[in-house]
């Protein structure tokens, strides 16, 4: 299943470990933001290792669920990526 993960953290040591879990699983779509595709049952381990390594007084991640029926409706406006690693522009 597809995820958008988001997040705020508000230490850099923090954050490259936050973005090296997700470069695992997915990619970068934009500078706080993730594509990922995961497994319902892994996403459960990734939750928890992310949680272990924020800061929950200070740092915040949204894992957000990208249903098949939602993904022809997505709109992506300015310079994106498409599946092929080609920019696009709409």
């Amino acid at each position: 299943m597809k995820y958008l993960v988001t997040y705020d953290i508000s230490e850099d040591s923090r954050r490259d470990k936050v973005i090296k879990l997700l470069n695992e699983y997915g990619k970068r779509v934009q500078f706080s933001c993730f594509e990922i595709e995961i497994f319902p049952q892994n996403l459960e381990l990734l939750a928890f290792k992310l949680e272990r390594t924020i800061d929950k007084e200070t740092d915040k991640i949204f894992i957000f669920p990208i249903s098949r029926n939602s993904i022809p409706f997505i709109k992506k406006l300015g310079k994106v990526e498409d599946e092929g690693g080609t920019s696009i522009v709409l």
